[in-house]
């Protein structure tokens, strides 16, 4: 009787290991599914930017003239780089 207790002992606890090794797995998936998830939303993001940003320097180029105007489209255009970079 007492080895057939030890070696339900030692099943229960072979038990546990696994369950815990499978839960180790399944957040480390969840995490790299997250991970890629937020990485492709910030791509869609930088990209919805500087689209923006192209709209609205091209509009400023054509209503603000001289030195003042290119100021801002040099500032508009480092701003799209930057974000090419992220």
């Amino acid at each position: 009787m007492e080895a057939l207790d030890e070696l339900m002992k030692e099943y229960k606890k072979n038990v546990q290991k696994t369950e815990v090794k499978a839960i180790g797995r399944s957040g480390s998936q969840s995490k790299e599914s997250k991970k890629a998830k937020t990485k492709k939303l910030g791509k869609q993001e930088s990209k919805l930017a500087k689209a923006s940003l192209s709209k609205t320097t091209t509009g400023l180029q054509s209503t603000v003239k001289g030195q003042f105007g290119k100021k801002i489209t040099k500032v508009f255009d480092q701003q799209k780089q930057m974000l090419d970079e992220f």
